[in-house]
């Protein structure tokens, strides 16, 4: 009698046990010929960024599905321009310096990675953009708090006001470390 309720309890747990776990990011990237990009990305991109270098073309797939990047150099900055395999423009983004954003912002982005993490630090940003003006801004971050040490992405506002914060799930290390 003792067995169905233990199955029972502990097939209903680790059904809920997902939505319980803080969300990962999890993502794979793979380098495609241009051939296999959307042809209106193609377009897009030759338009918008006539004197793009070292264009360099993704597939990724992730927890909301599958795209395809553009990364490259334009005017001095690397961009990354993602879209839907039918080719619709999903989003943009501009590598930056984490001094170059605004001191408000900035301030207010810290004051909120201060309260989360123990200790961290701001590995990448990029500027979130749209129709050239910038919209938000994501960071990776390596840092530790509680039980976690790793890598996170943050996602905050063009006013430095927190959208989401979430773990970045690594690949499996061969390397063991004493």
């Amino acid at each position: 009698m003792m067995k169905p309720f233990f199955f029972l309890t502990a097939l209903s747990f680790l059904l809920l046990m997902p939505t319980c776990l803080p969300a990962q990011k999890i993502e794979v990237e793979k380098r495609v010929p241009s051939k296999e990009a959307p042809t209106p990305m193609i377009q897009f991109l030759q338009e918008k960024y006539p004197e793009m270098r070292q264009l360099k073309y993704y597939e990724e797939r992730n927890e909301s599905g599958r795209f395809f990047e553009a990364k490259f150099c334009y005017q001095k900055s690397r961009y990354s321009v993602k879209f839907t395999p039918e080719g619709q423009l999903v989003d943009t983004e501009r590598k930056v310096k984490f001094k170059r954003i605004p001191a408000e912002a900035a301030g207010r982005i810290n004051e909120q990675l201060e309260a989360e993490f123990q200790r961290h630090k701001v590995v990448k940003t990029q500027e979130i953009l749209e129709n050239g003006q910038v919209v938000g801004y994501e960071l990776e971050i390596k840092g530790k708090r509680e039980n976690e040490l790793g890598f996170f992405e943050g996602q905050f506002d063009a006013a430095g006001r927190k959208e989401s914060l979430r773990t970045i799930e690594q690949p499996p290390n061969d390397f063991l470390f004493f």
